[in-house]
């Protein structure tokens, strides 16, 4: 049994239960992770009896928040109910991550042996082409809108190479973010405001500009990224919360605002792709920027 008796990894499902099952069942089948150390979440999906089911019949604990209010939202949830169990460390995983008991260990005493270290990540690969770097930790531009990217994003691992610890970046991804209890008491928790993106971009770079805490990813323990769909409100929200990170941390409004309707016009006029789709992206685009202008969060 791997010793990561103080951590608690939280899963959220939406609509992905075959992947969290599989994610599960390679963890936990060889005894190297207890069933007791996962919270499993339901944000109302159409799948989700079948992963109440699964999690019932294997003795992990299973949550159905009955309504989809969010990432941010269910993550916290999750994280008061461990910290009323006595767990101290948590570990963020999203259903399309691909990792082993050994990394998860390994970023588990990382991260608890520094006690400078406030949040931990490992090299994310592509699971269908791991040759090339999903990424390493994400960097936001707050000169131009807060416009995000991955560190080393498509490079070949080859000619990226491994640094080991590395620290020059803005956040660590979501779907697979390690953190302590320690942070949260001095930092706060995530922006369940936000529901879909930024939430954890937001969340490390209030830690990262209080200069109180570290974060790092590990180029050396790595994990693997599926593709995934961004669903057809994707731009809405990108473009809404950017301009609420904007707001808040006094970056360039005036570029997030004129970048997004550039792209907004050229997707309206784009003769490629299906003309009512098109439409709709620009729109979303629109509604993101009038919504994020005036404060509006929440749902969509």
């Amino acid at each position: 049994m791997r010793d990561i008796k103080e951590l608690i990894i939280i899963i959220l499902n939406y609509n992905s239960s075959k992947e969290i099952i599989r994610q599960l069942s390679m963890l936990t089948d060889k005894g190297e992770i207890s069933n007791d150390s996962f919270i499993i979440l339901d944000n109302n999906s159409n799948d989700g009896k079948e992963l109440e089911t699964y999690c019932k019949a294997h003795h992990f604990f299973f949550h159905q928040m009955g309504s989809n209010l969010g990432y941010a939202y269910a993550n916290n949830w999750a994280i008061r109910q461990a910290i009323e169990s006595g767990k101290k460390y948590f570990f963020i995983l999203n259903p399309d991550i691909h990792i082993d008991a050994t990394t998860i260990e390994q970023l588990y005493l990382k991260l608890k042996s520094d006690a400078s270290l406030g949040v931990i990540g490992p090299r994310l690969l592509y699971h269908d082409n791991p040759d090339f770097i999903f990424s390493d930790g994400g960097l936001l531009f707050p000169k131009k809108g807060f416009e995000g990217n991955h560190i080393n994003f498509l490079k070949n691992v080859k000619d990226a190479g491994s640094q080991g610890m590395t620290y020059d970046m803005a956040y660590i991804n979501g779907s697979a973010m390690m953190f302590k209890k320690e942070v949260l008491d001095d930092m706060g928790y995530m922006e369940a405001d936000l529901f879909m993106y930024y939430e954890e971009s937001e969340w490390c770079y209030r830690i990262k500009k209080s200069n109180r805490w570290k974060i790092a990813v590990d180029t050396e323990l790595v994990a693997y990224q599926s593709d995934s769909s961004r669903g057809k409100v994707y731009e809405y929200y990108m473009t809404r919360n950017r301009i609420w990170l904007t707001k808040k941390y006094s970056g360039s409004l005036f570029f997030v605002i004129r970048e997004r309707l550039i792209v907004a016009r050229k997707k309206f006029f784009s003769s490629k792709g299906n003309f009512k789709e098109n439409i709709l992206f620009s729109r979303n685009i629109l509604k993101g920027i009038v919504h994020g202008l005036i404060g509006k969060t929440g749902k969509l």
